[in-house]
């Protein structure tokens, strides 16, 4: 007991003293609220087949997931999705605490039966409401973005009145307002707010991409195909910010989704290569999607192909990472595979290729890129080898295949 009694007298004196200035040391304790700022799919109808990207914004977050397989993601970011079904995408957000919340974006797939929103109990939900920008200068707009579930009955003040289930509307407050979306049905009602800012200042310049400029080389070929054709652009911008964009191309493909950011105004050039194994004329163009919509102009490149000589690693490919198509020209193998939209670039050294992988969102290591390394059997019919990110440590992810045709 007389060793229990100073220990006691301690943790008095600790809980005391805590929060305040303690030989200069200041002790607090912050926890963030998770929010979602915004989540939702682009187009939000489509045909089977085709794609939607799914676009969100988080805040305060130490960990943000979707489901339906897509996993972890960034605070911030986009994902081209091609459900064969409609399919409800959840996202949730967890603070450091564990505290979580969520949000549903539905892509509803044509032919299909609509998978509805899940609703607890039957109580009207909402799955987010929203003002971006929230900080505004007097005579500029800010827009509300909502999404609800399983209301009868939906309405927003401030002389914004009822309002269908889901959607978006441009306010104009000339003072810092706070509006609520209250939503109603049987089971009861409930509510949410978001605040816009106003400050009296003059609205600086907006963050803005002010052209956008595409070129191919080469842009005329003759030879064995299929061929590599390079495409460039170069995107100017008035300031600071981040630009979200993506190459098209005439044949009505795009790859995924990309962002370059701008330290100050000026330009940047990105670039892409399109495999092309068909005699004909094609074009490509970026496409600008944020801060602000513009489009390029469309270079055009011709083909004149001849009979492509191919190789053992030519042909289709059932893998551990799902159907993959292969080219082999010479020594070099070029070709997709399904896992999150993935590309391959090798060369074959006897009866082993070797190379890197690259796949969505971001191609790019450390995450979305690294290291592979074949070998093929020698009826040609199967590989088995490994892949890793980066490029160096030992192949400890296995990657196996088998030929289709």
């Amino acid at each position: 007991m007389k060793k229990l009694i100073p220990l006691l007298m301690l943790i008095v004196m600790l809980t005391l003293t805590a929060g305040c200035d303690l030989a200069g040391i200041n002790l607090t304790t912050t926890t963030q609220s998770a929010a979602i700022n915004s989540f939702g799919a682009s187009p939000p109808s489509i045909a089977a087949g085709e794609s939607s990207t799914l676009s969100w914004s988080v805040s305060g977050a130490s960990t943000v997931s979707i489901d339906q397989g897509i996993g972890n993601v960034a605070l911030t970011g986009s994902r081209v999705v091609m459900p064969t079904a409609t399919t409800v995408y959840t996202l949730t957000a967890m603070n450091a605490a564990g505290v979580s919340v969520t949000a549903t974006a539905q892509v509803i797939v044509s032919g299909a039966t609509p998978t509805p929103i899940p609703t607890p109990g039957g109580i009207p939900v909402i799955n987010y409401f929203t003002a971006s920008p929230s900080n505004i200068y007097a005579g500029n707009s800010s827009t509300l973005s909502w999404s609800v579930s399983n209301a009868t009955s939906i309405n927003i003040d401030h002389n914004v009145g009822t309002i269908s289930p889901s959607g978006v509307t441009s306010v104009y407050p000339t003072t810092s307002t706070t509006y609520t979306l209250t939503v109603f049905n049987a089971a009861g009602a409930t509510s949410q707010t978001a605040t816009v800012f106003v400050s009296g200042a003059p609205a600086p310049t907006s963050f803005a991409v002010t052209s956008v400029t595409a070129s191919v080389d080469p842009s005329f070929f003759s030879g064995t195909c299929p061929t590599i054709v390079n495409s460039y652009a170069v995107i100017m911008a008035n300031g600071s910010g981040t630009v979200s964009y993506r190459w098209e191309d005439s044949d009505g493909g795009f790859e995924p989704t990309q962002n370059v950011y701008f330290s100050s105004a000026g330009s940047q050039t990105v670039s892409s290569s399109w495999l092309v194994d068909t005699s004909g004329s094609y074009w490509v163009r970026v496409h600008i999607f944020t801060p602000n919509e513009i489009i390029s102009n469309q270079p055009s490149f011709t083909l004149n192909c001849a009979s492509a000589p191919t190789g053992g690693w030519s042909g289709t490919w059932s893998t551990t990472y799902g159907m993959m198509h292969l080219t082999q020209i010479g020594n070099q193998v070029t070709g997709t595979y399904e896992h999150s939209n993935g590309h391959i670039v090798g060369t074959v050294s006897g009866n082993v290729l070797t190379g890197t992988w690259s796949e969505g969102p971001t191609y790019m290591p450390p995450d979305n890129a690294g290291d592979f390394q074949f070998t093929i059997s020698s009826d040609g019919k199967t590989f088995s080898g490994g892949w890793r990110y980066g490029s160096s440590g030992s192949w400890t992810m296995n990657w196996n295949g088998t030929t289709i045709f």
